[in-house]
């Protein structure tokens, strides 16, 4: 437990911790996977208090997870963007497994297994399960407890989703973990009376004060005689605030890929090429599918709905197979046919069932039983019966399977609907589920238009990106030194750019797309060095329509700037000093012959001002600006006191109090203790992780793989 007491003791020094996974993990991706042992260097990805953690266990934990993100967000294929957000989540979930891991250890804290089932399938189920759109009713949108049995029932012949579903508990383990530990140390943090006291009367109590202030900007530079050995005593007694994280300074040009007005007119070119079988077609969906860059939209719209104002009127105007374009728009080149125009209903009244399978029967076998209902619907039973027999889904079960009125958009199997027509059954299945359904009525119908639009991408051709790329390589063979490097730039007059304090996690830079790899790259190459691919040893990244050459200008190593480095700013804290130091004994001169602040400022020649309404707690000083110091003196002041000469950020002050404004009898200490409790209880939630891995060992070696 020593280590609860030492964060008890510091929470001044916790920043900020965050706590578990992406909904629904449980069915995407096993994030905790198996130890990490000693591997060699070839592998070690980091080294955590001593334990190293090998590449190839955090690789596959890093696509499980990507998988997981897929499958959350239903789609194949994941943005650079969401891939680094995972990657970052995934090391963060191995940093608090190792660190808390052993404070777990330490202070005794676990989580049986019978409090784990509780949080799965007992009273107090997670809200990650609640919340997990698998388990909810897909009509009433409820969590359905039923559902999570039926889906761990079905683990049993799926090995893989198992260890995934396994891995799922593990990390409601890891939270609760988590929680008890947060708890252990919520319960040392305690606010006295006489703490909450003094806070409700810093907040409340405030001041008027006069003051006389001596700007520090009324010396000049040049007057004030600062010595090496002033920079380095400073530097020495202030070098915390020169500690630095490893990071680089680079420079770079691009050389920007564009499509020439030859690539335009060809897309242009190809697009209307496809015109006539287009017009032709009578399967629209397949064919856009075939030949456009964006997919097929099925939505059938009503006058005013779409957002292209040209096509809302053509659709309602023209005849169906009429073709507009091609036209221009959002960096696409597109046509677009008029598919169908119908009268459809906005709404349909449905009823259904909905097979899924079970543990005691399989997904043949729930195949066989809606193909069974369905030929028994046809024949004439009644719906209602079946489904209060046979329908998974509860609520409408209970109804004889009635949905009620619907809107089309709603219904996934909608179209089947529409086209089988009214009390024609239709057997609908998705990946989880069988629907077996029956449209009992229709709505109003409108007149509604589907286009089919075929887009391509108005992007430099091939030929377009060799001549950039020829551009580029000539001049990279031309400048392969630092030296030369700038002097082509200058000479050719083109644009050099910076990017500064870059770390080695760094994947950003501005007007530059996917900019990792040279960012990477950069970290192997020495300072006034070209940046150079270690894969390709080539100079030239291509970073989206970019071709990049840059070079290093400077690297910091990690641990504290050395003092050149930081001169500029601890010589203008010097400067500052020195000059407050100058004011103040010429402020202290002047009271010597003065009784009050006015005799001061006749003294000095400055301006008597005022402040009024000055609160301990403020954010500022009214008239002044932020000045904490001030503050703190005016508060500890009596009324009519002088005080000394204060060296402020601004200026050098001296202040008298003319009045204060003491707390009414409406000083509610109770409440500014439950606030200021709330307060620490908060904190530790937020910020204990951070702490424990502040003081951990860790010696991060991702950059030697990403």
């Amino acid at each position: 437990m020593a280590t609860l007491e030492k964060i008890r003791n510091r929470m001044g020094l916790l920043v900020s911790i965050v706590i578990g996974m992406a909904l629904l993990a449980f069915i995407l991706g096993d994030l905790f996977r198996g130890g990490t042992n000693l591997t060699s260097d070839q592998f070690e990805l980091a080294e955590i208090n001593g334990v190293s953690v090998d590449y190839r266990n955090y690789q596959q934990r890093l696509e499980d997870a990507l998988e997981n993100a897929k499958a959350n967000s239903g789609q194949s294929t994941l943005d650079d963007q969401t891939r680094y957000q995972v990657r970052d989540q995934v090391w963060e979930q191995l940093l608090q497994e190792r660190i808390m891991g052993e404070e777990f250890d330490e202070a005794g804290v676990n989580v049986s297994t019978e409090e784990l089932k509780d949080m799965v399938v007992g009273n107090n189920i997670h809200p990650q399960i609640r919340q997990a759109q698998a388990f909810q009713n897909p009509q009433t949108g409820q969590f359905d407890p039923e559902r999570v049995k039926m889906y761990i029932a079905q683990l049993q012949n799926d090995p893989e989703a198992r260890s995934r579903w396994m891995a799922f508990e593990q990390s409601l383990k890891q939270q609760r973990l988590n929680n008890k530990y947060y708890a252990a140390i919520q319960k040392g943090m305690y606010v006295t009376d006489s703490y909450a006291k003094q806070a409700a009367i810093e907040q409340q109590k405030k001041v008027d004060f006069k003051y006389v202030a001596i700007p520090y900007t009324d010396l000049k530079d040049e007057d004030v005689t600062i010595s090496d050995a002033d920079l380095k005593e400073y530097y020495e007694a202030h070098k915390k605030m020169f500690k630095q994280e490893e990071a680089l300074d680079m420079e770079y040009i691009s050389f920007s890929i564009e499509p020439s007005p030859e690539d335009i007119q060809a897309i242009k070119s190809d697009v209307e090429s496809l015109i006539p079988e287009l017009k032709n077609s009578e399967v629209e969906a397949q064919f856009v599918a075939a030949t456009s860059d964006e997919p097929f939209d099925p939505k059938y719209y009503k006058k005013g709905e779409h957002e292209n104002a040209t096509l809302d009127s053509i659709m309602f105007t023209q005849e169906e197979g009429d073709i507009y374009g091609p036209y221009r728009e959002d960096g696409y080149f597109k046509v677009a046919k008029l598919a169908h125009v119908d009268e459809r209903p906005d709404t349909v009244k449905v009823r259904h069932i909905v097979l899924m399978p079970t543990e005691q029967r399989g997904a043949e076998q729930t195949q066989a039983l809606a193909d069974s209902l369905t030929k028994e619907l046809e024949g004439g039973a009644d719906f209602a019966t079946l489904a209060e027999e046979f329908s998974a889904d509860q609520e409408t079960a209970k109804k004889g399977g009635d949905l009620g009125w619907r809107n089309v958009e709603e219904i996934i199997y909608s179209e089947a609907l529409l086209d089988a027509g009214v009390d024609e059954v239709v057997q609908f299945p998705t990946n989880q589920y069988i629907f077996i359904a029956k449209m009992d009525e229709v709505g109003k119908e409108v007149k509604q238009a589907q286009l089919a639009v075929i887009s391509r991408e108005i992007a430099p051709s091939e030929d377009t990106r060799d001549r950039v790329y020829q551009k580029a390589s000539k001049f990279a063979a031309e400048h392969n030194s630092f030296e030369e490097f700038n002097t082509g730039i200058e000479e050719q007059g083109l644009v050099k750019k910076q990017a500064n304090n870059l770390n080695p996690t760094s994947r950003d830079i501005a007007g530059l797309e996917n900019a990792r790899n040279i960012i990477r790259e950069a970290f192997f190459t020495e300072e006034n060095q070209i940046i150079i691919d270690r894969n390709s040893q080539s100079p030239i990244f291509e970073l989206g329509d970019n071709y990049v050459l840059g070079v290093v200008t400077e690297k910091y190593e990690e641990g504290f700037a050395p003092l050149e480095d930081v001169r500029a700013t601890v010589e203008r804290a010097v400067r500052k000093e020195k000059k407050a130091q100058m004011l103040m004994d010429k402020m202290n001169d002047a009271l010597a012959n003065s009784s009050n602040i006015e005799e001061l400022g006749s003294a000095l020649s400055v301006e008597v001002k005022m402040s009024e309404g000055v609160a301990f707690g403020a954010f500022s000083v009214p008239g002044l600006g932020i000045e904490p110091k001030v503050q703190g003196v005016a508060q500890a002041l009596n009324q009519d006191e002088i005080s000394s000469p204060i060296e402020g950020n601004n200026a050098v002050y001296v202040i008298q109090v003319t009045e204060i404004q003491e707390p009414g009898a409406n000083l509610n200490i109770a409440m500014q203790k439950q606030s200021l409790q709330r307060n620490y209880l908060t904190r530790v939630q937020r910020e204990v992780f951070e702490v424990l891995k502040e003081n951990a060992e860790i010696d991060d070696k991702r950059i030697n793989f990403y």
